[in-house]
């Protein structure tokens, strides 16, 4: 090789993007055997999509274009949520360049409209082919419930706090939606094509807005019913972008719109057997209604349940007890025996003294008085205290949850 070729610059080949290929795609090996597409497929094609089908118009011998295959929009939308993508744009988007998505749909294109009104239209059956996936895992053995767990966590509502007013701002921004829905349904069709699609965007946007501050007013109504006994005054307010948001305190310690999320969760394969999204900012109140949905779901509650402290109270344990499942909890700290309480009694005059009769429905005093109940006192959301004393010239007071 000489001095010149050594010099000379490298002769490398150049990339061409402008050209446009026309290649041949074997849809099957667009992704491996074992691919997680291939399980959702066989999954959804092993339940009863009946519901689905009953709702579809297009028939054979009749004119109309075909239907998109229910089992085809299950899968994309479980596909599509085993990679975290909940928005049906990116789910259409990924059909025309992910291979999981382009082998379900078989490089097919498939519009996100498509895929959106199939999710909010099909709550009711959405809802049945989740009872129909536990009953599968149920019988493979997956899910047992000989031991399952309970736990919530906030996820941040699609609304901002500045969307929350209080009833009398709703409402007036109510009939300003409803005066504008007025106008434009009753504006001219004498316009130009694209003009009159723009007029209808216009149109289903107003409607949408009235739709969402009538939830929002009823969101108000409902929780100014839920505390009209509360002793504290409650000023209650609602979104008028997401009505059933709550302000709820997160785990970083600041107050955002949210939702609480419930958890129950199988311990055998750390299958999640129920999820539900609750407006209730704090876990209490949650321990029962997740039995009553094991029950609805599974036909059956578990056999033991393990929550941490938020849900450990005298309810909740009384819901267990019901509903004859073995709960595992840790009481908070304020409800532990000690030697001395807050109010400066002595550990010979704690709860755990005082005896109680079932029969007399009474408790003993440890300084020998009876006590009978007195009073039963609404706290609110649904938790009643009773009162027992000694009487007037008693020396003792008991009040009993």
């Amino acid at each position: 090789m000489t001095n010149d070729a050594n010099a000379a610059s490298p002769r490398l080949a150049a990339i061409d993007r402008r050209q446009i290929l026309l290649r041949a795609v074997d849809v099957e090996k667009l992704i491996d055997e074992d691919h997680s597409a291939r399980s959702i497929w066989e999954l959804v094609g092993r339940l009863d999509l009946s519901l689905y089908h009953a709702q579809i118009k297009s028939v054979e011998g009749w004119a109309g274009r075909d239907h998109t295959d229910p089992q085809l929009s299950i899968s994309l939308w479980l596909y599509a949520y085993s990679r975290g993508i909940s928005s049906a744009r990116e789910v259409a988007r990924q059909c025309d360049f992910e291979p999981g998505f382009q082998w379900l749909c078989g490089l097919q294109a498939i519009s996100h409209r498509t895929l959106s009104g199939f999710r909010s239209e099909n709550k009711a059956a959405l809802d049945d082919l989740f009872v129909q996936v536990l009953g599968m895992l149920s019988a493979e053995g997956l899910i047992t419930l000989e031991r399952v767990t309970l736990d919530g966590t906030k996820i941040k509502a699609n609304a901002g706090g500045n969307t929350f007013r209080r009833k009398e701002k709703l409402q007036a921004h109510l009939e300003l939606a409803r005066e504008q829905v007025r106008v434009l349904n009753t504006e001219g069709e004498q316009e130009e094509a694209t003009a009159r699609r723009q007029a209808a965007a216009r149109r289903r946007a107003s409607r949408q807005r009235a739709s969402r501050l009538e939830a929002a007013v009823r969101e108000v109504e409902r929780l100014q019913q839920e505390k009209k006994h509360d002793r504290k005054k409650f000023v209650a307010r609602a979104s008028t972008t997401d009505a059933d948001a709550h302000v709820m305190r997160n785990g970083e310690g600041g107050t955002v719109p949210s939702y609480n999320v419930q958890l129950l969760t199988d311990t055998t394969r750390g299958m999640v057997v129920n999820v539900e999204a609750t407006t209730d900012a704090i876990d209490y109140r949650q321990l029962k209604p997740a039995l009553e949905r094991s029950q609805t779901a599974l036909g059956r509650k578990p056999k033991q349940i393990v929550a941490d402290g938020d849900y450990t109270n005298h309810a909740s344990v009384q819901a267990a007890v019901d509903c004859g499942v073995d709960f595992y909890g840790s009481w908070q700290d304020s409800w532990k025996p000690v030697e001395r309480d807050a109010q400066g009694r002595s550990a010979a005059f704690l709860a755990n003294a005082f005896p109680y009769d079932a029969k007399r429905d009474c408790f003993t005093c440890p300084a020998g008085q009876t006590l009978s109940r007195h009073a039963r006192l609404n706290r609110g959301n649904g938790v009643y205290t009773h009162v027992y004393h000694a009487g007037k010239n008693g020396l003792c007071e008991m009040p009993a949850a």
